[in-house]
């Protein structure tokens, strides 16, 4: 444990402009990835999205692991009183439930505007368990399901970064173990997915964090050493290939781990990929610099500190889309506020464009409000 702390204290920095850049980049994908949802099967097969543009959740998962382990090491924190300190609910309070309940808010908000009364109706269902449990929003659009996600490993990540201090190795493998685990269970809980009942289940299943906890576990061990070539990380290049190669085979040859139709392994962020993901975060941190002066590096910094206000707005500006017509029948190619559709190339291009610029450009304002607030706040209390 004293060698595992020497060394997070060796790499330990307070600040990544190769972390600022990935999640700038993930987050344009995100939007990007909600903007096309409703591509055909064959064009995504074609353009294969499950090598580029599905990667942003996996990396978010990595950086939400190194990111906490570099905390942690900073505030040399190391029991669990410390680490489950007042200081540290309260960052979480104002990083991320903060903006979450003004977002509820305006969704609870725009949801009565468009439904009425019947609103209330169509989330009173389990309102307990998806509203106030797993912090689901009552009108949210893709990518909902992450929230909960967040909220868990707000819990779980300092008693996951105690263990891990105390056993690296035996941590991370814990976490793959884990992992399996939970898909096993999915397997055998909820097998086929035949109905609209076991799509449901299915559903509260990929709520739980256990189910990408692996991710969360390379991302802590990378917070140790993230040196692409060190030999601590040897293992990742031995877990590249594979996860490379099952990729491959999910994306064009629809290939699936499953027994007579039910899937072994759930969805496609699983412990399968997220190697590959892994391999693309270090390659980031190898080759781009831990500081630049570039003005369009400024750019990416602030997207990238701001990409949870972005999340948040693009569910909204998505949940809004998708009301303005049937998109289960008549989804354009790029799913945009107006509710637009049209075949040609250009055309797309640019609503996509819109979407980018609507959705970041809000999210960022949102962001900087709130940090200048916060910040005047502070001076005012010292």
């Amino acid at each position: 444990m004293e060698e595992t702390n020497e060394l997070i204290q060796k790499t330990k920095k307070y600040n990544f402009f190769q972390i600022d850049f990935l999640k700038a980049w993930m987050i344009i994908l995100v939007v990007l990835d909600h903007s096309r949802s409703y591509m055909g099967p064959e064009l995504r097969k074609v353009m294969g999205f499950e090598l580029w543009e599905r990667i942003a959740i996996p990396v978010f998962l990595i950086i939400m692991g190194f990111n906490i382990g570099n905390s942690f090491a900073r505030k040399n924190a190391y029991t669990l009183r410390e680490l489950y300190s007042w200081n540290y609910f309260k960052n979480k309070l104002w990083r991320y439930i903060f903006p979450f309940l003004i977002y509820y808010a305006y969704s609870l908000i725009y949801g009565f505007i468009i439904y009425g009364e019947s609103f209330t109706q169509l989330i009173s269902e389990n309102w307990i368990l998806d509203h106030i449990f797993l912090g689901l929003s009552p009108f949210g659009g893709p990518g909902m399901w992450f929230i909960p996600i967040i909220f868990q490993a707000i819990l779980i990540m300092p008693l996951l970064y105690r263990t891990f201090i105390w056993k690296p190795k035996l941590t991370v493998v814990l976490c793959f173990m884990i992992e399996i685990i939970i898909h096993l269970a999915a397997f055998l809980y909820v097998g086929e997915i035949t109905s609209y009942e076991d799509l449901m289940v299915e559903l509260y299943f990929r709520y739980s964090i256990f189910l990408y906890l692996s991710a969360i576990g390379l991302g802590l061990w990378f917070s140790m050493d993230h040196d692409i070539f060190s030999k601590k990380n040897i293992f990742i290049w031995i877990l590249f290939p594979i996860s490379l190669l099952y990729l491959i085979q999910y994306q064009f040859f629809d290939y699936r781990v499953a027994i007579d139709g039910a899937y072994l392994v759930r969805g496609d962020y699983n412990y399968l990929v997220f190697p590959y993901s892994a391999v693309i975060v270090l390659l980031t941190l190898k080759i781009l610099p831990d500081n630049s002066k570039k003005r369009i590096a400024k750019v990416f910094k602030y997207i990238g500190k701001s990409s949870f206000h972005i999340f948040l707005v693009q569910n909204l500006y998505f949940a809004i889309s998708e009301t303005r017509y049937n998109f289960w029948v008549e989804a354009p190619l790029i799913m945009n506020i107006f509710g637009y559709s049209s075949n040609e190339i250009i055309v797309n291009l640019l609503l996509l464009i819109m979407n980018w610029i609507i959705t970041i450009s809000i999210g960022l304002l949102w962001w900087f409000i709130e940090t200048r607030l916060r910040e005047l706040k502070n001076k005012v209390t010292h």
